[in-house]
């Protein structure tokens, strides 16, 4: 079993970010914050048939609006009457590399494809809570450095069980991605082909993969609690006929244990 720690990149913007929700957001807001650690059993790469453990540290601030978040990046949310909310993120995606990484995506099966170089990118996010349990939301995912190809995603959240201590939620999202996404990712181009030895491929632009995933928090009292999650992950036609995938679909499992003041 391999453990390692992965950097969470949205820390980086922790000084700046104090200062932005101090001076946009104002003082007659109280700031939230929440720290926490997890654990996650993954893929090494989406497609890969190797597992690998992950210790992942977590942080958000949250001042009305405004918000950090280690795993989202630094952004603004804001919500109409309605049920209608609409965000927008600054983060981060770390890419993959064409070996065994400590911090980010990839395995030494890949060896000859290149890396992929990491990129900031910006979420535009637009939801709707139809009622306490149901949600619907989607998403666009941009590059902003080095070009890695749109993103696109939509799905729903559904609350099966909420108590004053626990919530149990069912999700379920499609995710999409442009011709430049799907050829970064699961495509070999004529020179990754030479140096790989895997044969040429061409992954096109269109659904790329589907999420099911049940997620259980828990809280333990007013400041601490804790959150389970497993996600099933099924990649489509259009990648899975790709040489470096070696597995179809995968299964994720996050442990984490968080406290908020």
């Amino acid at each position: 079993m391999k453990i390692h720690k992965k950097f969470i990149p949205g820390v980086i913007f922790f000084p700046a970010a104090i200062m932005s929700l101090n001076t946009y957001a104002g003082n007659d807001n109280a700031t939230d914050i929440t720290v926490g650690v997890g654990v996650q059993e993954s893929a090494k790469y989406s497609g890969s048939d190797e597992e690998t453990y992950s210790v992942l540290p977590y942080l958000r601030i949250q001042n009305g609006s405004l918000y950090l978040d280690s795993e989202k990046g630094i952004g603004y949310e804001y919500s109409w009457g309605n049920g209608i909310y609409a965000g927008e993120a600054l983060g981060y995606s770390t890419g993959r590399n064409d070996s065994d990484s400590d911090w980010k995506s990839g395995s030494d099966k890949l060896k000859g494809m290149g890396k992929i170089k990491a990129a900031i990118n910006s979420t535009s996010t637009l939801g709707w809570k139809v009622n306490p349990y149901l949600t619907f939301e989607g998403n666009v995912i941009a590059p902003l450095t080095d070009s890695q190809g749109m993103q696109y995603n939509a799905g729903l959240k559904f609350k099966i069980l909420e108590t004053q201590s626990d919530s149990l939620e069912f999700s379920s999202k499609a995710n999409f991605g442009d011709a430049r996404f799907m050829n970064i990712f699961y495509g070999v181009n004529a020179m990754q082909s030479e140096n790989s030895g895997f044969r040429k491929y061409n992954a096109g632009s269109g659904m790329y993969s589907y999420d099911t995933g049940l997620s259980w928090t828990h809280a333990f009292n007013d400041n601490w609690w804790s959150y389970a999650n497993v996600t099933y992950t099924q990649l489509t036609s259009k990648v899975k006929n790709s040489p470096i995938v070696k597995r179809n679909d995968n299964t994720d499992v996050t442990l984490g244990v968080f406290y908020s003041f």
